[in-house]
């Protein structure tokens, strides 16, 4: 029935379930928490900021390509859904000059890319003495999920609601039948999914705090070190970094997402109110309209919600590979595996990982997906003549 199976719906399985489906590959979903269950904290699509901000390490990085092509297609997505993906000014503002190993190596990609730094631009937000400016996209996190779940099913292809225990499982699913290919984009999953158990995944804890400013239409970003993990040292033994930013919403709600919050190996969901109170007043400071025209202080500032996610990371970057391997290689004893594994075993398959982008999930969804298609198509292709010489 089907070619494929995409595990998880978030942004980056949904991004990539709709990709594969264009290249001409039946492709189905499965997922235990869907794209309109933006309440749930078992996944981080519903809860991010979010924006193009790239986070990677230079054109050596693969996330750097994943980016690129993600700012360059959300203009389609844009012209399509205004409600859902903006193009709005950001500035980047930082304390201390930046060498030239540290220059953005996306400055000839983004709209408008300007170093303001000694500008006539005064002050700078924050009073900072440093800063980057370019144009980038805003998306509407939880409907921007929503409607890639609307368009996956308008399409054909269907999401369906079922927790896996195993990667194996997914290959001979009753309502789904046979396949030979799965691609994982469980996120923190990994971690716990039977024939994956990914020990470099890990949580890094989000928390923003969601106002109410229409009069706020610009990204302002203040990270220095937000990200860093430098010599080695154990993150999770680190003080929590500061960062400050917000981040507009497209809609016509007027709200702001303010952060930021990267809290390594901590899977709590409650928001923490003294950082909450933490990101209100630096954000305030970086921008005081936050408060609106007649505000005093961050106490002015209309806050509408608290939000908590976990963000899939993994030590060493993302996992973007395919992985022949063999039902039941990971040790299910035939006494044990489920009557769909059982069947199958010693069965010849692959699977495509596409999982622990941590914070970086919209910005490089599809990129992402097209790299993912180009190995799902190949490995199909390949297993098809095959196949056909059997």
């Amino acid at each position: 029935m089907y070619d494929a199976v995409v595990l998880g719906s978030g942004v980056v399985g949904l991004s990539i379930a709709l990709e594969v489906q264009s290249r001409g590959i039946k492709v189905a979903v499965v997922a235990r928490d869907l794209a309109e269950d933006s309440d749930s904290f078992g996944f981080a699509s519903p809860w991010a900021g979010c924006n193009w901000f790239s986070f990677a390490n230079g054109l050596s990085d693969p996330a750097s390509d994943w980016d690129r092509i993600t700012y360059k297609k959300l203009e389609k997505i844009a012209k399509e859904r205004p409600d859902l993906c903006l193009k709005v000014p950001c500035w980047n503002v930082y304390d201390r000059p930046k060498g030239l190993d540290e220059e953005l190596w996306y400055k000839d990609i983004v709209t408008d890319y300007k170093d303001l730094t000694g500008s006539s631009q005064n002050p700078l937000p924050g009073n900072k003495k440093y800063c980057n400016y370019f144009k980038t996209w805003i998306l509407h996190a939880p409907n921007y999920t929503k409607y890639l779940g609307e368009k996956a099913r308008s399409l054909g292809i269907p999401v369906i609601r079922y927790r896996l225990s195993s990667i194996d499982e997914a290959y001979n699913m009753n309502s789904i039948g046979k396949v030979n290919l799965v691609i994982n984009a469980t996120g923190l999953g990994s971690k716990a999914l039977i024939g994956v158990e990914d020990d470099k995944v890990y949580p890094a804890r989000g928390q923003t705090v969601l106002v109410k400013a229409p009069w706020v239409k610009e990204c302002i970003f203040h990270v220095e070190g937000f990200f860093a993990n430098k010599d080695g040292e154990d993150e999770t033994q680190k003080a929590p970094p500061q960062a400050a930013y917000m981040i507009p919403r497209p809609g016509p709600e007027g709200h702001v997402v303010l952060g930021g919050h990267y809290r390594v190996g901590d899977w709590a969901t409650n928001a923490d109110l003294v950082e909450a109170e933490r990101i209100l007043k630096d954000c305030y400071n970086l921008c005081p309209m936050l408060a609106g025209p007649d505000g005093k202080s961050w106490k002015d500032i209309e806050v509408v919600a608290h939000n908590v996610g976990l963000r899939p990371a993994r030590e060493g970057g993302a996992r973007m590979e395919l992985e022949e391997r063999q039902i039941g290689q990971n040790g299910n004893s035939t006494h044990i595996a489920p009557g769909s594994i059982k069947n199958s075993l010693g069965r010849k398959v692959a699977v495509v990982h596409a999982y622990g982008v941590g914070g970086a999930g919209f910005q490089n969804s599809l990129g992402l997906a097209e790299k993912v298609s180009d190995l799902a198509v190949g490995y199909l292709k390949s297993d098809k003549s095959n196949q056909a010489k059997l």
